[in-house]
């Protein structure tokens, strides 16, 4: 499924491992592992996570993830 076509609750793969479901509030985030961890984002989390994100990214010149598939839309 791609990630402009999701539907709460159905696995969207992002890349390197990691998967997105929505549950109609919270974002939960899965890897590919034995142990099952998730972690549930709820939309103030999110923001926060993005304007880390904003911060830190413009001082990497090359991201790895310029080189592989995964979440970039």
């Amino acid at each position: 499924m791609s990630l402009g076509n999701r539907q709460p609750g159905q696995d969207v793969y992002l890349g390197d491992g990691v998967y997105a479901s929505f549950d109609g509030f919270q974002i939960w985030l899965a890897v590919n592992h034995q142990d099952n961890q998730v972690v549930a984002i709820e939309p103030i989390v999110m923001e926060n996570l993005v304007r880390y994100a904003a911060g830190v990214w413009p001082k990497v010149k090359r991201l790895p993830s310029d080189d592989t598939e995964g979440g970039a839309a």
